[in-house]
């Protein structure tokens, strides 16, 4: 442990944690470019923005980053922590600072890929099961990127815990899912107040025969 004490490690950890995360990948990727991402595009400061109003080299890049700054965290506090719960907390705390970067006026991305990074180091054959199962599932239905990412997260919960029959981890992506949540309430409200329908082009590409011609607008 970095402390002996166990409640000030944690605490460390967490702040080590946040600070990670909030390192603005793509938004030094967009100024480099001359684009500033929070006001291009979806104003998300996240990989796909990047791939959207960069280029695919900066996105893919910035992707590799996020998922970095989410797994770097999950290994530090497994690292220097002595229970099981400090890396997934720490994950947790690397998302939050991914989606609320203080640098850049607390705006942020969505914490997918940081939350992908610290997922392939805690748990990685789940990755598998979330992003080739829950997830297509819950775009085809829901036919919305943002809400179906939400309803993919809570429903992976569920399977952790059944799964793993890990209560831990099922608490954690709970607190992943309830996180996203805040971050897209917009976004998800406007599902269904407006009838909203988003869908990034390249999974519109991928699941085309599942869309009907409203999705793409």
């Amino acid at each position: 442990m970095l402390l002996q004490n166990f409640y000030l490690n944690a605490l460390l950890l967490m702040a080590i944690s946040y600070l990670l995360g909030s390192f603005p990948t793509a938004f030094i990727a967009g100024r480099c470019k001359g684009v500033d991402l929070r006001y291009t595009g979806s104003k998300n400061i996240g990989a796909m923005n990047t791939f959207s109003k960069v280029g695919k080299f900066a996105g893919m890049v910035v992707f590799l980053a996020d998922i970095g700054k989410g797994a770097l965290a999950a290994f530090i506090a497994d690292r220097f922590s002595a229970h099981q719960f400090i890396p997934m907390l720490a994950v947790l705390f690397a998302v939050i600072g991914h989606n609320w970067m203080p640098c850049i006026g607390f705006k942020g991305g969505k914490g997918i890929a940081a939350f992908l990074g610290g997922l392939l180091y805690l748990a990685p054959l789940s990755f598998i099961f979330l992003y080739f199962i829950i997830v297509p599932i819950a775009l085809i239905l829901l036919k919305d990127t943002y809400l179906a990412q939400g309803a993919a997260l809570f429903f992976f919960s569920c399977f952790l815990w059944a799964w793993y029959g890990d209560y831990w981890l099922a608490v954690f992506g709970i607190l992943i899912t309830l996180v996203y949540s805040i971050k897209s309430r917009a976004l998800i409200k406007t599902y269904f107040t407006e009838k909203r329908r988003e869908l990034h082009p390249v999974l519109i590409n991928i699941f085309k025969p599942f869309f009907k011609e409203e999705s793409r607008k």
